[in-house]
Formats: C-alpha cells, sequence, structure tokens
C-alpha cells in the first residue's frame, strides 16, 4: 500500500497546496475584520470558529453565520472566500478522481491485489512466466488436471485475452517483466506451494534472467525453460537443476527418430501428447534426398540432426550472406519454381518448409506439390491463429512449436519420470520399440492413452505406502481391479524408479518397496481404479486377500482391540 500512497499524492500535491492556502487566507481574513456582537461591541472570531464556518461554508453545507451576525466587511469576505474555497474543492476533487484513473495507480492497485491472491495461495502452483502460444497451451493443460497456475506476461493484450479465457481452474495473472525479481517475489517465486517456474518468453536472454533470479531467490524451485539456440541452452543448463526445452532441437531429432525408428517415434508422439488428444496415425517417413527450406535455427538443428542418420540433403535459402550455411546451399526463393528445381525437387522423398513466415512455408508447399505429389511434406507453423489453415493443407507432419514445447514440459510436469523413461527408449531397437508399442496399443481405450505416476510416499499414497510396513505387495497387485480382484485393469508398467536405479517394463513378480516411483501407462478408468487402490486400506486389502480391510479410525481400533483379546485368550 505504500506505493499507492505515493502515488495519491504525487498526483494531489499541488490542488493540497492549493486547497490549504485558500482555506488558510479565508480564516486568517474573519480572524482580523472585525465584527459585532449583539451588544454592539467589537468582536473578532476566533480561530476555531473561523475554521469551522470555512468548512461549512466551503463544502457549500451553510448552517449560517457564527457565532454573530456578520457586518457588511465580513459579508464581503465570505462572498470571496466562497467562490474561492469551491473552485479549490473542485480542484481538488477533479485531481483525486484523475489520480484514480492513472494508469500507474491503477496497475499498482492491480499488483496489490494480485500479490494478496498470491499469498493466499494453499495448494500447489506453477509460475508461467510468458503467455504466449505455448503458455496458453500450457496453462489449459495444467487446469485440465487440476492444477493452478500464476501467469506473468508484460503484453497487456495477452492478459485481456486471458481474462476472457474460461479454465477449469482459473489461474491468476499479472501484467509485468518477468525478468523483475520483485516482479517474480510478487508472483510467489518464494512461496512455500510453489512448486516450479516454467519460462516460456521469446527472447532467450528473458529465460536466462528468469533462470538466475529463480535460482539465486529459491535453488530448490524446479525450473524449466524454453530456448531456441544450443548457446541458451548450455547457459541456463550450466547452473541448477534446470531443464531447457528447445522445440527446434526436439522436432528435428523426433523427424530423425521417424526415419531411424517409426516404432519408438510412434511411442514419443503418445507419451508426450497433451491431455485430451486422441492418438494419431503413425507418419512413416522414407530415406532419401530430403530438402530443406529455410537455415534458421530450426533448419540448423533439421541438418544437424538428419545428417547424423545419413541422410541426403539439400538446402534453399535467400541469404547468401548467413553463416555457417553448408556448401551446395541453393541461392533462392524457395517459393519459387525455378529455385526448387535447382534443388533437384524431382528426385526428392520429402520437403520440409521451414521459414519463419507462414505464407512462404504454404507457399512452398503447394509450389513444390505441383512438381513432385509424391514427397513427404513437412511445415512449420508459426502463429497458432494459422493452424485450420495449415490444418486444411494435408500435411504429413507439421511442426506447431507452441505445441511441441507446451506438451513436453506438461508432460514433464504430469509425470517427471518420463524425461527418464525417454531417454532410455529411445535407444532401443525398431523391433523391441514395436514390442512396446504393441503392449500400449493393447491398452488404449477410445483411441486415447493416460500416463501417470505412483509413488509410495505417505502423502501419495497412503494405503500403499502404510500396508508395505506389515506385507509384501508385487507389481501386479496393483493391476488388480478393486472390484473383481480375478481381473486385471488395462495398464502397462513402464519404468521403476527405487533410489538411483532404474527398472524398465519391471516384472508383474518384482516386489515393490516403500519410495518406488512407478511410470504406468493405460486406460482413464485403469488410472482411477489404481489410484482407489493407493488411497482406500479398503480397497487395497481386497486387492491382496479379496477380504475388505476395516478402513477408518474406528473400525481399525475395534479391530487391534479384537487382536490383543485373542492374544490375551491364548
Amino acid at each position: 500500500m505504500p506505493n499507492l500512497i505515493y502515488i495519491i499524492l504525487r498526483r494531489l500535491r499541488s490542488p493540497l497546496i492549493f486547497l490549504i492556502l485558500v482555506y488558510a487566507i479565508s480564516m486568517t481574513g474573519f480572524v482580523l475584520i472585525p465584527g459585532e456582537n449583539n451588544e454592539g461591541q467589537i468582536h473578532h472570531m476566533s480561530f476555531f470558529d473561523a475554521f469551522y464556518f470555512v468548512s461549512f461554508m466551503g463544502t457549500t453545507i451553510g448552517f449560517g453565520e457564527i457565532p454573530y451576525a456578520f457586518v457588511p466587511a465580513q459579508r464581503y469576505w465570505t462572498l470571496l472566500s466562497l467562490y474561492a474555497t469551491v473552485i479549490a474543492w473542485l480542484y481538488a476533487i477533479g485531481s483525486i478522481l484523475g489520480a484514480f484513473q492513472d494508469p500507474a495507480f491503477r496497475q499498482q492497485l492491480k499488483r496489490n491485489a494480485f500479490t494478496r491472491k498470491v499469498i493466499s495461495i494453499r495448494e500447489p502452483f506453477y509460475l508461467v512466466c510468458g503467455y504466449g502460444d505455448t503458455g496458453a497451451q500450457l496453462v489449459r493443460s495444467l487446469a485440465k488436471e487440476g492444477i493452478l497456475s500464476v501467469i506473468i506476461d508484460n503484453d497487456q493484450n495477452r492478459i485481456n485475452e486471458l481474462e476472457i479465457t474460461d479454465f477449469i481452474v482459473q489461474p491468476l495473472w499479472i501484467c509485468a517483466d518477468a525478468s523483475h525479481s520483485e516482479v517474480l517475489e510478487s508472483a510467489g517465486i518464494k512461496h512455500p506451494w510453489c512448486t516450479g517456474i516454467i519460462s516460456l518468453a521469446n527472447n532467450d536472454t528473458v529465460n536466462l534472467t528468469v533462470a538466475i533470479v529463480a535460482h539465486l531467490l529459491n535453488p530448490r524451485v524446479r525450473l524449466i525453460s524454453r530456448a531456441e539456440t544450443p548457446e541458451a541452452e548450455a547457459n541456463i543448463l550450466s547452473f541448477g537443476a534446470n531443464e531447457v526445452i528447445n522445440p527446434f532441437e526436439i522436432f528435428a531429432s523426433h523427424l530423425a527418430l521417424a526415419l531411424r525408428s517409426p516404432s519408438l517415434s510412434i511411442l514419443v508422439d503418445w507419451m508426450t501428447a497433451a491431455p485430451g488428444d486422441h492418438i494419431k496415425e503413425p507418419v512413416f517417413p522414407t530415406h532419401g534426398m530430403w530438402i530443406i527450406c529455410g537455415f534458421g535455427k530450426f533448419g540448423e538443428a533439421l541438418y544437424r540432426h538428419l545428417n547424423k542418420e545419413g541422410v541426403d540433403l539439400r538446402i534453399i535459402d535467400a541469404d547468401r550472406n548467413k553463416r555457417n550455411i553448408p556448401s551446395g546451399t541453393v541461392i533462392g526463393r524457395a517459393t519459387e519454381a525455378a529455385t526448387l528445381k535447382k534443388a533437384w525437387i524431382e528426385s526428392a522423398v520429402g520437403i520440409i518448409a521451414g521459414t519463419e513466415n507462414d505464407a512462404d512455408n504454404l507457399s512452398i508447399l503447394m509450389t513444390a506439390n505441383e512438381i513432385n505429389t509424391d514427397m513427404f511434406r513437412v511445415a512449420r507453423q508459426n502463429e497458432d491463429h494459422n493452424h485450420p489453415i495449415f490444418r486444411a493443407a494435408d500435411l504429413d507432419l507439421l511442426m506447431q512449436r507452441g505445441r511441441v514445447v507446451s506438451n513436453k514440459i506438461f508432460a514433464l510436469i504430469r509425470t517427471p519420470l518420463l524425461g527418464d523413461f525417454l531417454r532410455i527408449v529411445t535407444r532401443y531397437n525398431n523391433e523391441s520399440a514395436s514390442k512396446l508399442a504393441s503392449r500400449v496399443i493393447g491398452v488404449i481405450d477410445q483411441d486415447m492413452l493416460e500416463l501417470w505416476e505412483v509413488r509410495i510416499f505417505p502423502d501419495k499414497a497412503p494405503a500403499l505406502y502404510t500396508m508395505l510396513k506389515d506385507r509384501q505387495i508385487l507389481v501386479k497387485d496393483l493391476l488388480r481391479d478393486p472390484i473383481n480382484r480375478r481381473k486385471t485393469v488395462s495398464t502397462v508398467p513402464l519404468f521403476l524408479k527405487r533410489g538411483k536405479g532404474n527398472v524398465m517394463l519391471p516384472e508383474h513378480d518384482r516386489i515393490l518397496q516403500q519410495g518406488d516411483r512407478i511410470l504406468l501407462c493405460g486406460s482413464l478408468k485403469a488410472r482411477q481404479h489404481m489410484s482407489t487402490i493407493c488411497h482406500s486400506i479398503n480397497a487395497l486389502g481386497y486387492v491382496l486377500t479379496g477380504k475388505y480391510i476395516p478402513d477408518g479410525y474406528i473400525w481399525r481400533w475395534l479391530q487391534s482391540r479384537k487382536k490383543e483379546q485373542s492374544k490375551n485368550s491364548k
């Protein structure tokens, strides 16, 4: 509140001084001008009476002449004072109204209200810096999972769009610069319920600044940042336990993976999909000559990854002065048929339109399709609002930068083990990946795949954690149906982490321990059943023994008393 008081006083300084001077002069005149009392004697008004009279006169309330009827001189002075004080009050009131319309005052008022709301949060939340296409998609995904977001963005138009958007879990937001430490503090970077910070600015420098500030203010908090250059990625990763998402590197590596092992590519697609996304038809790019149109950050990443796979590449770029451009690059506009023919498009098996202009990318693919209709067509979509046009183009593969980043971040948030699992599974050969993909297909329900973690901790799986103290529980016990234990739910255990040890595809007879973390995939119904088992002693007892174990304090107390009595009787 001190900032609000300062802004008001700064705007009201002149009118207040003017009002005080008018009051002081008016009061002085009434004190000095002699009047008459009821007996006709000379009488001077006291300062208190003068202040009292000027107060009700200036506010136009008007009680009458005090303490005695005025003489003409006093009445002349009253007329002058009356108009002077009314003008002073009009000036002051106008300034007060202007102060409340001051953008700085309104912004500070919103910031104070925002800070109070953040302080009152009593549930886990993520601090999201940047609400562009990527941020909007990520916040929607988090809201669907019941996760609260606190958003910082310096674009008022984006904040206005956010205010009229309906979310399942309504986020908090503020229009400010996320690279300023005081903004991050007011947004809750030190809040005990702050689970992590997600920096999604379009500028790598801003993301680096947020990472540094976050590391200094709250080293324990998890940071996930976006970066579009290898240099920025390495810089952010050089300190703290940070995770960096580079959309160009992710898509380029994914395309290279699709060429090397289509089954692995399908698995990665399924497991990094946004909540509610339906399983897409797999794509199968073929080996041969590929053309990359545009050698910016995206083109460089594609060239690096595809070149490692031994793909024959042709580059087209309009800037002959660009640094690090590969030899043999065709200089010209890829939207022109002549330029495409110079790159031997008739012999190409695939083309990637990767410029920073959506219209150019669509034009490139339309022109290329007229020359070679059998190519695998890939496009980069830069603006989210252009998605209907790209969908109508019926392309084989679409690179949506915002979706690539938001899906990867959401997958890491929802299932932190997924990152470890993907790093290991991408080393599989195509045959092993095909077997795993077949197992996953078997548990898909209505073209949707659920991915979740079971954490055997007191607060995450209380029933399971408690039961492990008294008896042995196997992985297959988690897969039993809590309604009919003879049946198993549609689930595949993907990964088990115990301390520093990792187990891929844990076998059903593996013994569970307290502190284990298990990554699973399956249907939504299977996820709900497993949640019941992890939280309900009654349900867990049934799947283990076929008998319902009393659940609740009174029942557990009666059961313990019964055991004690049976022991004493023996």
